[in-house]
Parts: C-alpha cells; structure tokens; sequence
C-alpha cells in the first residue's frame, strides 16, 4: 500500500486510541489520587473535568501524599505498557498501537506534572513549592523536564517504527517521516482538539492547567521527528523471523464504537459530579 501525506486510516487508528489511552490516564490517575486523599480525610467531588477536594486541612505532608506519591501512578503505567510495547511490536496487531500511546501519554503525564507544576501551584508543583523550593530551581526544573521529554521521543525512534507493519511490509526512510506524521503528529493534534471540545463549557476551570499538561505529549512526538531523516529503511519480520504478508489498511470499527461508549458515560455521568 502507497504511504501517501495523509493516510486517513492510519491517522484515524491512531486517534481513537490516542482518545482512549487519554481518557484511561487521566481517569486512573484522578482515582488514585482521590483515593489517597479520602485515606488522608478528604471529600472529593469527580467530574467529567477534574476533580475537587474540600473537608481537611491542608498541610504540607498532605500536599506530598497526595500530589507526588499520587501521580507516581502515571509512572508506573509508563513503565507497564513501555514493557508491555516492546514485547509486542513486531505483531501486526494495531492494539499494538494502545500500548504504544499509553506509555507516550503516561509518561508525559507523569513529566508534565513536573513541568507544569514547577511552574503553577498545581500538582507536584504544590508539593515543590511545599518543599519551598525556590521559583529558578523550579523553572530549571521545568526546562530539564521538556529535554527529557525530547529526549524520551528521539530515543524511541526506532521502537516506535514498528508500528507500521500493521500497515506495510516495508518502510522506505525517505516515508518515515510521514508516517510519523499521520501516527503519532497529526493524532496529538486532532485528539487535542477533540479533548477541547469534551471539555467545553467548563473548559477554564482549573485555569487551564490540564489543558497546558496536553502539551507535554507534544515534546514527546517532537522527539519521535528529531533526526527522523537519519533512519534508514526497515523490512518487517515476524516473531518466526518470516517477512509479513502486505496487511490492509482498514479503519477498526471495534475501538471507534468504545471510544464513543467510553466519552458518553464520563461526560454524561460525571456530568454533575460524583461524591466520594
């Protein structure tokens, strides 16, 4: 199959299970750290948008139990499916593909709350700041972050390439940096705007801050097209070492309909919230 600019069941694939991969993220990491604050003595009240806690003091101990140890979460799930990932790239599987944006989006959650709190009083930023560590330490911090994001995506390079035997047998390096594009770019900027939209009308009520965290997956996909031109073309295999038949593209019809599934209950109900 011809790899043209933009491959829409390529970019579509990647989409859903960008979307699906988020919202999995997003929502565990919510439960735990709710969790560690209902233990701690707090009240919760979850919506489609975030979360609210109210009921207990807050101290100093209380910002670090719950904004650091709780999003350690994300990092472990980065951890998880990055094995996970790399067990199963040479399958023709697209589910493949979820693992894939589930380590991506896990692991710049975990960053981004490093990044965007070190530079707002949010998340581990709260905890930092407890910690009275100094604003410049934060930023430095802040910086060093972003570069290891950079770093993360440049560094997967050629693990991620795999994921387009779902697609072909073969990847010329001059298509690599297209295919890129409609895998991993052209899915974090269309699932971003979709997230906007999910969003809406309530979409400034953490002042936007969960919206600056969408950000962080941008430096990890930069780092996938660093030096792309670099790579040099690949043949596909399979796990017996025989090269792959030419597989189809098709659009997966399976993921679309629980995507669509997933995004009504959340926003339907958690609509007015629900007390923990």
């Amino acid at each position: 199959m011809y790899l043209k600019k933009i491959n829409p069941c390529i970019v579509i694939n990647s989409l859903v299970y960008f979307l699906l991969a988020y919202f999995f993220v997003a929502f565990l990491s919510n439960l735990v750290l709710i969790a560690i604050a209902k233990f701690i003595g707090f009240d919760a009240i979850l919506s489609y948008n975030g979360f609210v806690l109210s009921g207990a003091k807050w101290t100093n101990d209380n910002i670090i139990a719950i904004y650091f140890f709780g999003n350690l979460i994300s990092l472990i799930i980065a951890l998880l499916f990055r094995r996970i990932y790399y067990i199963e790239r040479k399958s023709t599987s697209k589910i493949k593909i979820f693992y894939l944006w589930l380590y991506i989006i896990s692991i710049s959650w975990f960053m981004g709350e490093i990044i965007i709190g070190a530079l707002f009083h949010t998340g581990i930023g709260a905890a930092l700041i407890a910690f009275r560590v100094p604003f410049m330490f934060r930023f430095a911090l802040a910086i060093v972050g972003i570069l290891v994001l950079l770093f993360i995506g440049k560094k997967a390079q050629k693990h991620v390439m795999h994921s387009a035997n779902s697609y072909f047998t073969s990847i010329t390096s001059h298509k690599i940096g297209v295919f890129f594009a409609n895998q991993f770019l052209l899915p974090t900027v269309l699932g971003f705007l979709v997230i906007v939209l999910f969003k809406l009308p309530n979409i400034s009520r953490y002042n936007y801050v969960d919206l600056y965290m969408l950000l962080s997956i941008g430096f990890v996909v930069m780092g996938l097209l660093l030096g792309y031109g670099q790579l040099k073309s690949i043949t596909f295999y399979s796990r017996n070492s025989k090269k792959l038949l030419r597989p189809e593209c098709r659009i997966s019809y399976k993921p679309i309909a629980l995507l669509v599934f997933v995004i009504l209950i959340i926003r339907v109900g958690l609509m007015n919230g629900i007390n923990f």
